[in-house]
């Protein structure tokens, strides 16, 4: 095992949203990004374990391109395992950010115009082309610290509307009518 048996429940809990040859990937990417200083890319942090990485680079490349699994189903398993840590009689706190992070290039996927809240005022509306990161956090007070601290459990790349009808996926307003419709979204 390459990373302290203390990590094994968390593991263990993720293992089970992942195919047996994707988990083992898994568990090697999460001890190298742990371990690499610098950007983390793939190949960055395959570079860091060198040998005890097995099987071929492209293999840990296809966990985040290729691979079947859910984002959702992992970020439940983690806010269920934050919570299941929190004091019983306590309220669980949850905290949101949706935060612009600016792409400029021809190709780069998801990217959109996006309302930038921190340019904007009621009479001025600043626009810039990139990413909207929302990410949905609990607040959990550790004893050690004088403030909370937000321990994020879902993030999601905000898609406009404009990209969704082109990859023909269900736009807000359709979303809301299909919901309504048919109880299955």
């Amino acid at each position: 095992m390459l990373l302290p048996p203390e990590a094994a429940p968390l593991l263990a809990l993720f293992a089970a949203e992942f195919t047996s040859p994707t988990a083992a990937r898994v568990h090697v990417l999460t001890a190298a990004a742990i371990l690499t200083t610098g950007r983390r890319t793939v190949a960055g942090v395959l570079r860091t374990l060198r040998h005890l990485a097995h099987g071929h680079p492209t293999a840990y490349r296809r966990v985040l391109s290729r691979a079947e699994w859910s984002g959702l189903a992992l970020g439940c398993a983690l806010a269920r395992l934050v919570v299941a840590r929190l004091p019983a009689d306590a309220p669980v706190l949850l905290v949101g950010d949706d935060t612009i992070d600016g792409h400029t290039g021809r190709t780069v996927y998801g990217k959109a115009r996006h309302r930038d809240p921190v340019r904007s005022s009621h009479a001025f509306t600043a626009r810039r082309y990139g990413h909207t990161w929302v990410v949905l956090a609990v607040l959990v007070r550790f004893p050690f610290a004088a403030r909370p601290w937000a321990l994020p459990v879902f993030v999601d790349l905000d898609r406009s509307e404009a990209d969704d009808r082109a990859r023909r996926r269900p736009t807000g307003r359709s979303r809301k009518s299909c919901a309504s419709s048919c109880g299955s979204c």
